[in-house]
């Protein structure tokens, strides 16, 4: 019986990035945990780092059995790591109707793990040019009815304030005739919308509230960006 479960599932070698990456984790971990808690970015180095690489096509030393086993084993940590968020903020805020305090990091981290899930899945399925225009459109209703409904009574403010709606609405329609150039107008706005909203502070953890807006909004639009320009236009496809 054995013998036959060692013919199914052999045993496999770790490949020296997973041991290298293992070696780094407990470096960071021990460092961070004697040391400073600074040092904890080697563990993300080495946690995340192999996985990064092969994703960005980078590092190749894995078979089609380990990629599965890899895929599956992250989507477990997708479901288990979402659900444990969702029941950490709800035990938090019970009782209110606000997302504050303690709860607002834990969201924070929610929020970048249901995106990235969200976009990835969407990629995959769509392909980048349906991905990014129907995000664009998402993006476009919903500025479009914030603004009616925010300054309905005011025809020429309302008409102001929808002019962004417009700009998602344009890309959208771009994204399938240009998507190189669709994509660099989605990272120029992602740019922009970091400037004229101050987002910058983001990226200090300065103000978290900041750093959701970072994640809900302009990442949509680098992530869409950065899709469009490793597409190809519609008459290259076909060709």
């Amino acid at each position: 019986m054995a013998r036959t479960a060692e013919r199914r599932f052999p045993f496999r070698r770790p490949a020296v990035a997973t041991t290298v990456g293992a070696a780094l984790t407990a470096a960071g971990i021990l460092l961070g945990t004697l040391v400073d808690m600074g040092f904890l970015v080697l563990a993300a180095f080495g946690t995340f780092g192999p996985g990064i690489l092969r994703e960005l096509g980078w590092l190749h030393d894995q078979d089609e059995f380990r990629r599965q086993a890899a895929w599956r084993a992250g989507y477990h940590a997708y479901l288990a790591g979402g659900s444990a968020a969702v029941v950490v903020i709800s035990a938090l805020k019970r009782g209110t109707a606000n997302l504050d305090g303690l709860a607002l990091p834990v969201a924070l981290l929610l929020s970048v793990l249901w995106l990235t899930w969200l976009f990835s899945a969407l990629l995959a399925y769509w392909g980048a040019q349906r991905a990014a225009s129907t995000t664009l459109l998402v993006f476009g209703t919903f500025w479009l009815l914030f603004s009616v409904a925010d300054s309905w009574q005011q025809p020429l403010g309302m008409l102001m304030h929808s002019l962004p709606a417009l700009c998602f609405f344009a890309l959208a329609w771009l994204a399938h005739r240009l998507p190189r150039l669709a994509g660099s107008l989605l990272l120029a706005a992602g740019a922009a919308a970091i400037w004229a909203f101050r987002l910058d502070r983001a990226f200090a953890l300065q103000d978290l509230s900041k750093a959701m807006v970072l994640v809900l909004f302009v990442g949509p639009l680098v992530a869409g960006g950065i899709a469009l320009l490793r597409a190809r236009p519609a008459s290259d496809e076909t060709a």
